[in-house]
């Protein structure tokens, strides 16, 4: 790979590329007007990579300057995916060197470590409070995604503007069917083997998204698999096919998980639903003193 250096008020700009490709966007660099402040520094190249389309793997005195709407566009969709399937070459190294990751040999051991499971990774890597960046253009990326230092801020994403409608189809992408009766219930339902199924319902007369998730949280807190055992083991007495014992225990064990996965898969999507369509929903965080706390981890 060719690379060309040039400096700029003391400053080492090297670029990385083909030979046509850095000589032309070496001369695009030359003319932003660049200080030698590298915090400012390097938001202007993120803005011309961005602008320009710049091919070119820029480094500012000797680190990367990360191009800002790729990143958000491919960090997204790892995101809706919830898997590492999709990750890329670039992806991986942004992780593992803006975000300081080690915790692997490769690629494929990255994808293996976190069992390929991006909230694995989120949770993990980039939740944590300590991942912060002197390199403005990295923080600007982990102030949009909100990663690092900025995490928490997903806490307060105001997600009562989805509208029920959206809601709905958020559930059943968790596995779950969902259905709006006339008496203003929303039942959810989910089936568990070829013998059992489990639902229940939530009034939605009064609509709002943090009601119904906490709720649910309700719901899922309250489920006693003992308690269910018993009483489909009494049930099973007035059943022309019942299920069996073995059955029952199973599909006990299986709903606690799925009620509790439900409630944080739904809680995840609807924030990025609210972060991917921010302009639709002219959404708003909330402030920590508007008491919005669902009493549940995204």
């Amino acid at each position: 790979m060719n690379n060309i250096t040039i400096n700029i008020n003391g400053k080492a700009i090297t670029l990385y590329g083909s030979k046509a490709i850095i000589q032309n966007e070496k001369t695009i660099i030359e003319n932003l007007e660049l200080t030698g402040n590298e915090s400012k520094d390097r938001l202007l190249i993120q803005e011309c990579i961005d602008k320009n389309k710049l091919k070119s793997d820029i480094l500012y005195d000797g680190n990367s300057v990360y191009p800002f709407e790729k990143i958000i566009k491919a960090y997204r969709k790892l995101q809706k995916s919830g898997t590492l399937d999709g990750l890329t070459k670039e992806m991986y190294h942004f992780f593992i060197y803006a975000c300081e990751d080690i915790a692997h040999y490769d690629l494929q051991g990255f994808r293996a470590y976190y069992n390929n499971s991006f909230r694995e990774l989120e949770n993990e890597l980039l939740s944590h409070s300590g991942l912060w960046t002197r390199f403005s253009d990295r923080d600007n990326i982990f102030r949009e995604l909100k990663i690092g230092k900025y995490y928490n801020e997903r806490d307060y994403i105001n997600i009562d503007k989805i509208p029920l409608n959206k809601l709905k189809a958020i559930i059943e992408s968790c596995g779950w069917k969902a259905q709006i009766d006339t008496d203003n219930y929303l039942k959810l339902s989910k089936n568990i083997n070829s013998n059992i199924s489990y639902s229940f319902n939530i009034d939605v007369l009064n609509y709002d998204v943090s009601r119904i998730m906490r709720n649910m949280n309700y719901i899922s807190n309250s489920f006693n698999t003992e308690s269910y055992i018993n009483q489909m083991v009494m049930e099973r007495e007035r059943q022309e096919n019942p299920p069996t014992i073995r059955e029952i225990v199973s599909a006990a064990d299986i709903i606690k998980h799925s009620l509790n996965e439900l409630n944080s898969d739904v809680l995840y999507k609807c924030r990025l639903e609210i972060e991917l369509n921010k302009d639709t929903y002219n959404a708003n965080t909330v402030t920590k003193d508007d008491e919005y706390d669902l009493g549940i981890c995204g």
